[in-house]
């Protein structure tokens, strides 16, 4: 019982109560801050973040980046970035559809698509593809594109 953690408990406790406690985020906060009380109580910001650090690099990848860090800054109330020259490289995207029940080519669309400068190779390609899956184009077919 000298485990136990009042403060985590009350917590958890007054969110769930709040209806603050259900959602995914909600729900990896409090599996992350297990986790950080198991590890260390008085964990550095310095571990946490090298930590976030790791876990971005090797499981959502570098197109993500830039997304993770908008809605972070959003949510702590950033308004200023942190990286003020960062610059986009333009590329003309041609996607063809495939059509969901027959599984050839459907229709085609020509989109132009900004990117961070910084990528290369499959980073590349693979910043384009969710910029298109965002735009709703979920059956593709085909994808090219070459930079502007």
């Amino acid at each position: 019982m000298s485990d136990f953690n009042i403060h985590a408990w009350k917590k958890n406790q007054y969110l769930a109560e709040a209806g603050l406690g259900s959602s995914q985020a909600q729900s990896l906060a409090n599996l992350i801050n297990d986790a950080i009380m198991q590890v260390d109580e008085s964990l550095s910001y310095r571990d946490f973040a090298i930590a976030v650090g790791i876990v971005l690099k090797e499981e959502y990848g570098s197109h993500n980046f830039g997304k993770f860090m908008e809605v972070l800054h959003a949510e702590l109330g950033i308004e200023e970035s942190i990286n003020e020259e960062q610059a986009y490289d333009t590329y003309k995207v041609h996607v063809v559809t495939s059509d969901p029940y027959e599984g050839g080519p459907d229709e085609w669309f020509d989109h132009e698509v900004k990117v961070d400068s910084s990528l290369t190779g499959d980073d590349i390609k693979a910043s384009i593809k969710d910029t298109i899956y965002d735009m709703g184009y979920r059956h593709l077919y085909k994808l090219n594109y070459e930079k502007a």
